[in-house]
């Protein structure tokens, strides 16, 4: 996939603006955000390229069924791109934006920037091994950059278990799907594993290089996953074959 064809990005003013199907979305910064307990700079707070990667596949996926009318969530949204694109750009109807408190004010601020109502975006503190309440019912589930440590995987298990919906996603039956994308890194496929433990299938579907947002001299390889539930017993495979088409 080119992805300079469905996701281009250049800084403007103080916001980054990034063109997703043929619309221009504004996405702020809050360079100043910082964990109140640790005092360290949330990551959250920048768009990172493993976002932008996933918007664009989104928008190449964006004739498929799983979008239109949608409710999507974004788990780990930190600046939002991807669930603010889902609705704005590719029809889903609602998008539930989710992260740590501080990164709140700054997700609201991206979804209003972008002409989405309090109806279209939701803006949620959800953490990892946090729950919401069961009448958030989800279709899909979006997450940029989350595989980085082993560690968290189970807690983020917890929480995708309470927002998945059973049915036969392979066959259109129903069932809530995921997507996520990551850069290619040590680490990632540790993370994998420990998701297919907790009882989840993780499909690389796409695996593009393209420039670094922030130094485009260099250049990154970035993978994307679709995930689903699974409903027999596990079964972990090392390193899989990607899946050479486009997985949508």
């Amino acid at each position: 996939m080119e992805m300079m064809e469905v996701v281009a990005t250049e800084i403007m003013d103080a916001a980054l603006h990034v063109a997703v199907a043929g619309r221009t979305l504004a996405v702020a910064e809050r360079d100043g955000t910082h964990d109140p307990a640790t005092g360290r700079a949330l990551t959250g707070s920048w768009l990172w390229d493993s976002s932008l990667v996933l918007a664009s596949h989104l928008a190449s996926c964006v004739h498929h069924h799983h979008l239109r009318g949608a409710t999507v969530l974004e788990l780990g949204a930190g600046t939002g791109l991807p669930g603010i694109a889902a609705v704005a750009c590719l029809g889903a109807a609602r998008c539930v934006l989710t992260d740590v408190r501080p990164l709140l004010p700054g997700l609201r601020a991206n979804a209003d920037a972008n002409g989405l109502t309090a109806e279209q975006a939701d803006v949620r503190e959800l953490r990892w091994g946090g729950h919401l309440e069961p009448e958030v019912q989800v279709d899909v589930v979006l997450m940029s950059d989350v595989f980085y440590d082993p560690d968290d995987m189970p807690a983020m298990a917890d929480t995708l278990h309470g927002l998945w919906r059973d049915g036969d996603s392979d066959s259109d039956g129903g069932g809530t799907v995921g997507w996520a994308a990551s850069e290619a890194r040590d680490g990632v496929q540790d993370c994998i594993d420990v998701l297919r433990e907790q009882g989840f299938e993780v499909v690389e579907v796409d695996r593009v290089t393209r420039p670094l947002l922030r130094d485009p001299e260099q250049a990154a390889d970035f993978a994307v996953y679709r995930l689903f539930r699974r409903t027999t017993s596990p079964s972990i495979v090392s390193n899989p074959t990607p899946i050479t088409t486009a997985g949508c």
